[in-house]
């Protein structure tokens, strides 16, 4: 039963006060405002709802403040319930939901309510998606990033339910759709100051969509049609959707080169494009260009976060050309938020030359240990070093190495000039 239905069952209780009311309607409604009124300020939040429904059956002409009114009570009943009992709950959620359709049909329609009506279009046991995502977006539209961020995290799961339930034929546009509003609340999260698990929450959806760049790149020459005329909002989300591309593995297909080309024809000169397309040299295998690149785009800006992250790359594209010694000694000196990966790099770099250091073979054999030693620094801040430590180490002097060789006490590395302990 609706809890409309109960307000109207309850009625009788009320039958030994009504002889004035059947003589004159316009006292009853006062009456039941009165009683209403009488109720809030019990802070009974049910019985107030009660009388405030008798009251617009009475009345006839419910005026904006009396809709409020009713609304309100409504919410606090049903929070004051939901403690206790998710199933009244449910039936004040059923109450409130028909109240806000009664006052948009009297004229008073509350674009305040927004939200809150659809948030609760959603928790109900059929939820009406598509209505709920009509009242939450004009809300986000409204509020931007002053919205609750966790009103994003469920908007987006909601309009991702939607494309669940989509027919074959609704598919595809909700699917771009999805990928549009995730760049647009993403970049709420930025503005606001939003918390990172409210991003990774929208990723996570994101990710039932876009499992694979196989997914996105079918949407890419729309995606480029349809970018906003402002430049810098098209630079934005160009830049938001080479990150995507990246991140699932779509660098080398021919889209992301259509995405690079257009970062580039917007803004030839911006860092944003120098990145774009130093990206694109690497995906094509052509590092030597793409660290030019990055050298540049560190000679341009001022910002110290990217000054490293541009000094990381070049490291990166030196292992990548096989200039390991290079690589080795750029890579040792990189510290902050780069410092785990390019150690990493660095211990790749030593067990690369091992065979080509050392006058003798157990000489050589101790560049592993080394690049042990530099995959546990590289864990010790933070960086992902797979089996490198237990690997790097296993290929350093054996036991029967140290007999041989006498048991030294250290072995001094000559192309790094560091000293290791190999039979110890």
């Amino acid at each position: 039963m609706k809890f409309g239905n109960l307000l109207i069952a309850g009625a009788t209780v009320l039958l030994g006060f009504t002889s004035t009311a059947q003589d004159d309607p316009r006292s009853e409604c006062n009456r039941m405002k009165f009683l209403a009124g009488e109720a809030l300020d019990r802070e009974d939040y049910a019985e107030a709802s009660e009388y405030y429904y008798k009251a617009e059956l009475e009345c006839g002409n419910y005026a904006a403040p009396d809709y409020a009114r009713l609304i309100g009570s409504l919410i606090n009943a049903m929070n004051d319930a939901a403690e206790t009992d998710e199933a009244k709950a449910g039936l004040y959620r059923d109450s409130l939901l028909a109240a806000w359709v009664r006052q948009d049909s009297a004229g008073f329609y509350d674009p305040e309510s927004d939200m809150d009506r659809g948030m609760n279009m959603i928790q109900v046991e059929n939820p009406d998606r598509k209505g709920a995502d009509f009242f939450i977006s004009r809300a986000i539209e409204k509020t931007q990033e002053k919205t609750y961020e966790g009103y994003l995290s469920y908007a987006y799961y909601n309009r991702y339910m939607i494309y669940y339930e989509a027919s074959a034929e609704e598919s595809p546009a909700l699917k771009q759709k999805l990928i549009t509003d995730y760049f647009k609340l993403s970049d709420l999260v930025t503005k606001g100051g939003m918390s990172v698990q409210t991003q990774e929450e929208l990723t996570s959806t994101l990710n039932y969509v876009v499992e694979s760049a196989e997914d996105l790149i079918p949407e890419i020459p729309g995606y480029i049609e349809g970018l906003p005329t402002n430049v810098e909002a098209a630079k934005a989300a160009l830049k938001q959707m080479l990150k995507l591309m990246e991140d699932k593995g779509g660098t080398k297909s021919a889209e992301f080169e259509m995405l690079v080309d257009k970062m580039i024809e917007l803004d030839p000169t911006s860092l944003d494009a120098l990145e774009a397309k130093a990206l694109l040299l690497e995906s094509k295998g052509k590092y030597g260009e793409a660290m030019g690149v990055y050298k540049k785009i560190k000679s341009l800006t001022d910002d110290e976060d990217k000054k490293a992250e541009m000094s990381y790359k070049v490291v990166y594209a030196q292992y990548k050309l096989g200039s390991y010694g290079a690589a080795y000694s750029s890579a040792m000196a990189i510290g902050g938020k780069y410092k785990g990966d390019a150690l990493v790099i660095a211990s790749d770099c030593v067990a690369k030359r091992a065979n080509s250091c050392g006058a003798s073979t157990f000489d050589r054999k101790c560049n592993y240990l080394y690049a042990s030693q530099l995959a546990s620094q590289a864990a010790a801040n933070g960086a992902s070093v797979g089996g490198r430590v237990a690997n790097y180490k296993s290929s350093g002097p054996s036991k029967d190495d140290c007999f041989n060789e006498g048991n030294p006490g250290s072995v001094t590395l000559e192309c790094y000039g560091v000293t290791v302990n190999p039979c110890n």
